[in-house]
Formats: structure tokens, C-alpha cells, sequence
């Protein structure tokens, strides 16, 4: 067994070599069990007592419970199945007893003490280049989970996810519920939140998010027993740090990197923060700073003083570096000490001669081209001060019925420039506007008509006009009338309006539906009319339809139009040829404001207008 645990120890080490680290870290164990699992209840109660003996504040556990081996009844499977089942799939768990620490490490059956404080002892003192603050209230049943996080340092990879679990620290049967005599099951996976999923994050350096979740207690929930857990988790399963709720006092800093030019000496300011402590915590935190590595010429004071003892508060971290510092990077670590012995650590990166350096777009869409490498929305960069780099905003890029189109980069630069690396600019963005496409289809297909202002993409929030016209077609040896607009989409119009306007807040389909009968037209009686004329609608005023009634005296081209009271055309109700008759037009303008419209007849020489009144 000492030789296997040592060569755990190197795997362990190889497998940090790669991270860079900066402030404190809880390590996680995420095991995998059953009640109907015999293996588990022997290996169990290790697992239990190994988390027990440890500090608290620095590890944490969660299970996740399966419906296997047979009957497959475990009631706390069977609670919540879904999220047990997708992070159960997410390492590939197909036997139980099975756990991880820290996500990448896999621990090895049977659960051993020895091994798992070789785990525990190897990590516990790397400093996480993410920092986590999770804190939590209750209203009622409802309980309200705000995550804080902020990255440290540089990652190769910056792409991560956050998983909020809530958990019940012990659930105890009177009687075993299972196949395997357990009757205590401890921190029992409850709900994740938002799902088992997690949420995407991104980790550039000095980048603060808070991120907040909401649940309801279940009454079948041991209330003081619930707890809420918060882990940060890399592609690679490498976990960068967990959370438990705050239980004295949390470190921020102003800024998570400072870059110097090399050969100069420089002097730079930022703020290290106390920014929430827990409920009654009182106790003053005094703060010391370390450089490592230890590098002459390379310093951090605090000429405001040493200890916040009021909060929230900040304190001033002032760093200086001297000409003859050699180019790299060297962290400042602040240890954070409070009278009641409570201890926390945050990092600072000081970059002499290099920098931390972001190529992004406004809204991480389209691609970036840095270099003549393509990447795909943003990408991290850790560059020598003074060296050139080529970037360039591909432009257009459209994603279904969604363009983005390259506006500026926010150093005003050209779509492809040459940028210089300073100490000062860390980011540079491209800068993107939003449009949306308006697809205009006719219905029956082959009508010979045109959606105007269709098929064609248009900015964000602008609003558009779209018509059909025309609006009375030959088709295949018939008469074709427009009949009405369906609309698809969130703002897209449906009604019998010829011409209407829309504002885009995103894509939409607008479908012209013509018909072989004027639908809005009903024909009166068979009596040929002896003159042309146009009579008052009834009812008026009106709320939301009215009636047109008209006359034909003999076969001739006639037009009904409506306008407002400024004389702007509101709806074509008809225009084409009629047989001679006695007709009546059902106007709907239920999309229309109240007001005073006019109502108009064209038919041959015949021309009448008069006024109807819409109350609403």
C-alpha cells in the first residue's frame, strides 16, 4: 500500500504542475452509493469518518445515489433522479462504491484512510487561482444562494463550470430503506442548481461574477441539516475550488493582476477587501504580504495600515519593483489573520514586463482571428510588453436567422490592425451590433406576389415596414385575394393589414395567406344596384368592428381604403375588380388606436369618403 500511495503522490503533483495558483482553496469529494449497494456499506463509513476528522473548512462532500445494483429502490435516487443520473454520467460511473477528489483524482477501492489523507495533505496548501464566496438566506421556505467568484490568475483554460449543490448533511432511517443495513446516509445530494449541468463560466483574470440561485425547502427536508456547496470545475475535471457558506470573513481584491514595464521602476496601488463577513462576526483580520517568489527588488506594503476591523472595508496593498526585477510574473499573497485565529489568502499577480492580455468580442459570438489563429469569441493571452500581434474581426456571422455585424474594435483600430503590448491596456474588444432577419413567405407557394421588406436582415430594436403587394393575383386560371398575415415570432404581426410595421427584439417569419374568395367582402342579395355609392359604417363609433357597405353598379375596379386622421394610409381593404352588386366589408381594427379614421371608395369614376369614429 505505501508504494501505490506514492505513486498517487507523483500523479497528484504531475497533474498540478500545469495550474497556477493564488488564494485559498476547499477541496471536494463527490462519491457515487446506494442503499442496495452491499460494497458501499462497507466502504462508507471510511469515506465518513475520513471527511469528519478533517477541518471543515477546508474539504467538503457531497453523494450522489444510484438506482443500482437491483431492486434499484433507493429513495434518495428515486427523489431526484435526474441530477443523480447526469453527474453520474458526467465521470462515467458505471460501478459503485466510487468517488473523486477534487474531481480528477479517482479514489481507488477500498476506500482508504491512508490514501485519502495522502490526497487531502498533497492539496491543501495550494493556494486556488479562483476565489469563491457562497453565502445563503432563508425567507420562509425559500432560500436565496449568491455565489461570488472571482478569478485570480492565468488559465490556459478559461472555460469552466459552476455547480451549486444542496445537500442534507445526514439523513437517518429507523429502519434500513435498502438491501445493505445502512441506515444513516450522509450529505446526501438534494437539488443542484440551476440542474446538475451547472452554469458556463469564464475565468480571465481580475473577471467578477455573482452568480444567484433560488429553491423551496421540501417538508420532507431536516431544515437545520440542508447545506449549500459551490465548486468550480475545469474540462479536464480538474476541480479549482469549492465553497461552503460563509462562516467568518471573505477576501477580494480590486484587481487581480498588475503589469510593469521591464527596466523601469515602478510603483503600483490596489485594494485587498473584506467585502462580507457572516452574521455576528466582529473579529478584526491584520494582514501580512509575501512575494513569491522571493525576488529582490520586489515588494508589498501597506502604507494605510495593516488591519480592517470595520466591515466592509478595504485596506491599500502598495507593490514596487526596481529596474534591475528580470521579466515574469511574481504574486503577491495576502494572508488575511483575525484575532480569533480564523485564516484566509488571496493572490495578486505582478507581471514585469509581460501582461495579461484579452481578444474578445461585446457578446463572445462571432470568431476573432489573432495572429492567423481563429478562435471562437474570446481568448486569453499572456504577452511580452512591446510585442506585436495582428487581430481581426470576422465579419459578418450569422447563425441562422441571426447576423452579427463588426462595428469598431474599442481601440478604434481597423477590422485587421497590428496592436504594440503595453502595461496599460489588457483588453481589447470587437465590437459587434445585433440584426435579425424578417422571412417573408406566401402562401399558396407560386403565388406570383412579393413580401416587401422581407427575406432580408435588420438591426436590433429598429422597426420595419412590411407589405404584400400585390394584394389580388392571377394564378393558375384563378382570382387570388390577400387574406391576412400569420406571424411567427416573439413581435411578429398577424392580421388582415395589407402593410403593417413591426420592431425586431429578434428573428421572425411573417406569412402572406391569400385566398380564391375576398374573405372580408360578403356579397348582398342578387339585385344589380341602379348607381355607385358609399354609405356610413355601422355601427358608429365602433369597438372593435364595424360594417362598410357599398354598392356596384356595374363591373368595374374598386378600391376600399382606410387612413387615419393625418391622412396616412391605414389598410387596403380591397382592391380588385367586382361583378355588379350590393356588398358589405367587415372591418376589424382591433390593432388600431382609438381615433377618427376615414374610410374611402374608388370605383370606375365614382369616388366617396367618409369618417368613422373607433372608441376603445
Amino acid at each position: 500500500m505505501k508504494k501505490l500511495f506514492s505513486v498517487l503522490l507523483v500523479i497528484i503533483t504531475i497533474s498540478l504542475s500545469s495550474l497556477s495558483f493564488a488564494g485559498d482553496r476547499v477541496m471536494i469529494i463527490e462519491f457515487f452509493t446506494s442503499s442496495t449497494c452491499g460494497p458501499c456499506a462497507s466502504n462508507n463509513p471510511t469515506m465518513t469518518a475520513f471527511v469528519n476528522a478533517q477541518n471543515p473548512e477546508k474539504l467538503a462532500a457531497i453523494g450522489f445515489h444510484m438506482n443500482w445494483p437491483a431492486p434499484g429502490n433507493d429513495p434518495m435516487y428515486l427523489y431526484n433522479t435526474t441530477d443523480n443520473t447526469t453527474r453520474r454520467n458526467y465521470y462515467g460511473v458505471n460501478s459503485i462504491p466510487a468517488g473523486f477528489f477534487d474531481g480528477s483524482i479517482s479514489i481507488p477501492l477500498p476506500y482508504n484512510q491512508s490514501v485519502l489523507q495522502g490526497y487531502y495533505d498533497a492539496r491543501k496548501d495550494l493556494l486556488s487561482p479562483v476565489t469563491l464566496i457562497l453565502r445563503d438566506s432563508t425567507y420562509g421556505d425559500s432560500v436565496l444562494v449568491r455565489v461570488s467568484v472571482l478569478c485570480e490568475t492565468y488559465l490556459e483554460n478559461t472555460t469552466a463550470q459552476l455547480y451549486v449543490g444542496v445537500l442534507e448533511d445526514n439523513i437517518h432511517y429507523s429502519s434500513p430503506p435498502g438491501t445493505n443495513g445502512e441506515t444513516d446516509f450522509h450529505w446526501v445530494m438534494r437539488k443542484m442548481l440551476p440542474t446538475a449541468g451547472g452554469t458556463n463560466i469564464n475565468l480571465i483574470p481580475g473577471t467578477y461574477s455573482e452568480y444567484t440561485f433560488r429553491y423551496k425547502m421540501d417538508p420532507i427536508w431536516v431544515a437545520n441539516k440542508i447545506k449549500n456547496i459551490a465548486y468550480v470545475q475545469l474540462s479536464t475535471k480538474e476541480m479549482l475550488n469549492a465553497a461552503k457558506t460563509l462562516s467568518n470573513f471573505s477576501l477580494l481584491t480590486s484587481t487581480s493582476f498588475l503589469s510593469v514595464p521591464q527596466g523601469e521602476a515602478s510603483t503600483k496601488n490596489f485594494k485587498v477587501k473584506i467585502p462580507y463577513v457572516a452574521a455576528g462576526y466582529n473579529s478584526p483580520v491584520t494582514f501580512t504580504a509575501a512575494v513569491e517568489p522571493v525576488t529582490a527588488g520586489v515588494s508589498a506594503t501597506f502604507p494605510s495600515g495593516t488591519t480592517i476591523s470595520n466591515f466592509p472595508d478595504s485596506l491599500t496593498v502598495q507593490v514596487s519593483s526596481s529596474a534591475s526585477v528580470p521579466q515574469g510574473t511574481y504574486k503577491i499573497v495576502l494572508t488575511g489573520t483575525s484575532a480569533s485565529g480564523k485564516v484566509h489568502k488571496i493572490g495578486t499577480d505582478l507581471l514585469v514586463g509581460k501582461n495579461y492580455v484579452t481578444i474578445r468580442t461585446n457578446n463572445n459570438l462571432p470568431n476573432i482571428v489573432v495572429d492567423n489563429t481563429t478562435y471562437t469569441g474570446s481568448k486569453l493571452f499572456n504577452w511580452n510588453v512591446n510585442s506585436t500581434h495582428t487581430i481581426k474581426a470576422v465579419s459578418p456571422h450569422t447563425v441562422s436567422a441571426t447576423r452579427y455585424v463588426f462595428t469598431n474594435w474599442s481601440d478604434s483600430g481597423d477590422t485587421t490592425h497590428t496592436i504594440t503590448v503595453n502595461a496599460n491596456t489588457s483588453t481589447y474588444t470587437a465590437n459587434y451590433k445585433t440584426q435579425f432577419r424578417i422571412l417573408g413567405t406566401i402562401q399558396p407557394s407560386g403565388i406570383p406576389a412579393t413580401v416587401t421588406g422581407g427575406n432580408t436582415f435588420y438591426d436590433s430594436a429598429s422597426t420595419q415596414t412590411i407589405s404584400i403587394n400585390p394584394t389580388t393575383v392571377q394564378y393558375n386560371g384563378k382570382t387570388y385575394y390577400f387574406n391576412r398575415w400569420v406571424g411567427v415570432g416573439n413581435g411578429s404581426y398577424t392580421g388582415n393589414n395589407p402593410s403593417f410595421q413591426v420592431t425586431l427584439s429578434n428573428p421572425i417569419t411573417q406569412i402572406a395567406v391569400f385566398d380564391t374568395i375576398n374573405v372580408g367582402i360578403t356579397k348582398i342579395g342578387s339585385e344589380v344596384p341602379s348607381r355607385f355609392d358609399l354609405f356610413q359604417n355601422y355601427p358608429n363609433p365602433f369597438n372593435p368592428s364595424t360594417k362598410i357597405k357599398f354598392d356596384i353598379a356595374k363591373y368595374s375596379p374598386v378600391k376600399l381604403e382606410v387612413y387615419d386622421i393625418t391622412g396616412r394610409l391605414i389598410y387596403t381593404l380591397v382592391n380588385s375588380k367586382l361583378e355588379a352588386g350590393s356588398y358589405e366589408y367587415t372591418l376589424d381594427a382591433r390593432s388600431n388606436p382609438s381615433g377618427t379614421y376615414f374610410y374611402r371608395l374608388e370605383a370606375g369614376s365614382y369616388v366617396s369618403t367618409k369618417r368613422m369614429i373607433l372608441i376603445k
